[in-house]
């Protein structure tokens, strides 16, 4: 992986404050340095293995349930992003959990940026809402484990204060007919109320090299819409 010093968006987090070179933020988009995945995902309404939510057991303690209610299609993309949920169940032990794959089709490697962004790592809903931020290391060797980090307690899932991101601008290489993937956790951003109900909006720019357009376009980008039932 390489990096070079840039801005990045801004997204809503919680829990690194104090971090040297980095930056508070508390709104929508991109990052810090964190803990990613790879493998196949359904990328449909699903659980990423064909099950629906509603056919899941519903644990005791779970208070919110996601589900994917649609996904762009990724014909402008010369990668194909997907997303499934890893865990569709707010509890008191984990908020919904994504899984976002990317794929490279193609018969040589890429170079994806923001490698953070790419895999929605710090992104955060259109309107403010949620944040997705990371349960796992990026991989595009294999299934990393999930861990569920101490950005905010108990059942509810909302940060107490916004996170510090470092500005950086990271790039991944995805290897030819590879993937690389990573694990999302579901936060709701200061001063929201517990993961409310509703559907949001997630996107995110994909720069791919050497196949991106010019430097003068803006990038294609890429998302999906989270539904969020109260239970």
């Amino acid at each position: 992986m390489t990096t070079r010093r840039t801005l990045l968006r801004a997204a809503g987090l919680a829990g690194l404050a104090g971090l040297a070179g980095c930056t508070a933020i508390g709104g929508t988009s991109t990052p810090d340095d964190d803990p990613a995945v790879s493998g196949p995902a359904d990328g449909g309404n699903g659980t990423g293995d064909g099950i629906e939510p509603s056919e899941l057991d519903v644990p005791r303690d779970a208070t919110r349930r996601a589900s994917i209610v649609a996904s762009d299609d990724a014909d402008a993309l010369p990668v194909t992003p997907r997303v499934s949920l890893a865990d569709p169940f707010a509890t008191g032990g984990s908020p919904p959990v994504l899984r976002v794959d990317v794929d490279n089709p193609g018969d040589d490697p890429v170079t994806v940026g923001e490698y953070r962004a790419v895999v929605f790592q710090y992104v955060g809903s259109d309107d403010g809402t949620y944040v997705l931020l990371p349960h796992s290391e990026r991989s595009t060797s294999g299934d990393p484990d999930r861990v569920t980090p101490d950005f905010a307690a108990g059942d509810c899932w909302t940060l107490d204060s916004p996170v510090a991101v470092t500005m950086e601008y990271g790039t991944v290489e995805i290897p030819a007919g590879g993937t690389l993937t990573a694990y999302v956790g579901l936060y709701g951003n200061p001063e929201t109320d517990c993961l409310p109900a509703g559907e949001y909006r997630f996107e995110a720019a994909y720069n791919v090299a050497p196949l991106s357009s010019a430097d003068d376009e803006q990038p294609p980008t890429w998302g999906f819409t989270l539904g969020i039932e109260e239970l």
